[in-house]
C-alpha cells in the first residue's frame, strides 16, 4: 500500500502493525473525548472560550503521548534482548545515549539561553537537562525491561 506513513514507520512489519493500531486508538479516545467535551460544553454549561492554537497543541499532544506510551509499555521496541546479558549491554547503551543526549540538551540550552549570570538563570538550563536524563532513561529502562520479559516469554514457549 502507498502512503506517507511507510517512510514514518519501521520496516517489521510486527511493529508497524502496532503502531498502526496505536495511531488508531489514540484518534479514537480523541474523537470520543472531543464529542464528550463538545456535548458538555453545548448543552449544560459554557466551559468557556478555548484557544484554538492551544486546543489543535494539546490534541497533537496527546496523540504522540499515547503513541509513544503504548509503544513503551507493550515490550515491542528491543525485539533482539533475550537473555540476561544482552539485557544489560542494552541497559548500559541506554544510560549512555541518555546522557549523550542530556549533554546536547544541555548545549542547546546553552545556546539558546546564553552563559547564566545567577543561580536562577542556571537553574533554568540545568534542570530541564536533568529531567530530560531521567526521563529518557525511565522510558528507555520501562521498555527494555517489557521487551526483555516479552521476548523470554516468546523464546520459552
Amino acid at each position: 500500500m502507498k502512503s506517507f506513513l511507510n517512510y514514518l514507520l519501521p520496516d517489521d512489519e510486527y511493529k508497524r502493525t502496532r503502531i498502526l493500531y496505536f495511531l488508531a486508538e489514540s484518534v479514537v479516545i480523541l474523537a470520543v473525548g472531543l464529542l464528550i467535551f463538545t456535548g458538555l460544553n453545548i448543552y449544560w454549561f459554557e466551559i468557556g472560550e478555548l484557544d484554538l492554537t492551544f486546543t489543535l497543541f494539546l490534541i497533537y499532544i496527546f496523540i504522540i503521548f499515547y503513541v509513544y506510551l503504548r509503544y513503551i509499555f507493550s515490550g515491542i521496541e528491543f525485539t533482539s534482548v533475550y537473555n540476561k546479558k544482552q539485557y544489560k549491554r542494552e541497559r548500559q547503551l541506554r544510560v549512555k545515549t541518555a546522557f549523550a543526549s542530556g549533554v546536547v540538551f544541555l548545549l542547546v540550552n546553552f545556546f539558546l539561553k546564553g552563559i547564566p549570570t545567577n543561580l536562577e538563570e542556571w537553574l533554568d538550563i540545568i534542570g530541564p537537562s536533568v529531567l530530560f536524563i531521567v526521563f529518557f532513561i525511565l522510558f528507555d529502562f520501562i521498555s527494555l525491561k517489557r521487551s526483555f520479559k516479552k521476548n523470554k516469554e516468546l523464546t520459552d514457549d
